[in-house]
């Protein structure tokens, strides 16, 4: 299984993941947890992946937050 990396940052009030590897991957949530949960379904609709494997990368404003 293909592991794919996702960035997460956050904007005024969303958290916002993307998959580095398919730019037409993306989405929001309102907490770090529903933002990996909502790029996930993306993927396997668009991708067509049954539970796509994440590596998760937290934008420096994040990694400093926790």
């Amino acid at each position: 299984m293909k592991t794919f990396t996702v960035e997460i940052e956050k904007d005024e009030k969303f958290y916002i993941a993307q998959c580095l590897e398919h730019s037409n991957c993306f989405t929001q949530g309102k907490t770090i947890e529903e933002a990996i949960h909502n790029i996930k379904e993306v993927m396997e609709l668009i991708l067509t992946i049954k539970h796509p494997k994440l590596n998760i990368i937290l934008k420096d404003e994040l990694v400093n937050a926790l």
